[in-house]
């Protein structure tokens, strides 16, 4: 498959994936209220969790510090190879749904006319170049018959 071609599918793909997700977007929005009631208790808890980030933060940087490295370089392989893979993803799901339809009736039926109409447009070209070929046939000999005349 080409470049371009994988290129289209994966736009036709993302555009797929994100009219689906827009479907989503009432349920997440009915859901905020209680979203926001847990982090309200989150809030009240805070005050007795700095009392304890002195000692604990010392601790964490180090700990934090030993596995960025190892960290990051697994996070690296993880986005390269989901990268990959939601490409992959898009480009069968735009796939699919251009051939879905390629294969719907209505498609079907502007290919067909198209057809005929171009068909049509290249009958009525033949026409008017030989109208336009048969007029100029005409003048000239007009032309010829008035040198004739006056001469």
């Amino acid at each position: 498959m080409s470049t371009a071609k994988k290129a289209l599918y994966v736009a036709v793909g993302a555009g797929d994936l994100a009219l689906e997700q827009a479907k989503g977007i009432s349920k997440r929005v009915t859901s905020l209220p209680t979203q926001i009631v847990d982090s309200a208790k989150d809030i009240r808890e805070l005050p007795s969790k700095a009392a304890t980030l002195p000692r604990r933060s010392t601790e964490r940087a180090t700990s934090v510090v030993k596995s960025a490295r190892t960290r990051l370089e697994k996070r690296s392989s993880g986005l390269r190879k989901q990268t990959t893979k939601t490409y992959k993803d898009l480009t069968k799901r735009g796939e699919k749904l251009v051939k879905r339809v390629q294969r719907a009736t209505p498609t079907k039926r502007a290919i067909e006319q198209t057809k005929s109409a171009r068909s049509r447009v290249k009958a009525a070209t033949t026409s008017v170049r030989k109208a336009v070929k048969a007029d100029a046939t005409a003048v000239a000999s007009a032309a010829e018959t008035v040198v004739e005349q006056a001469g």
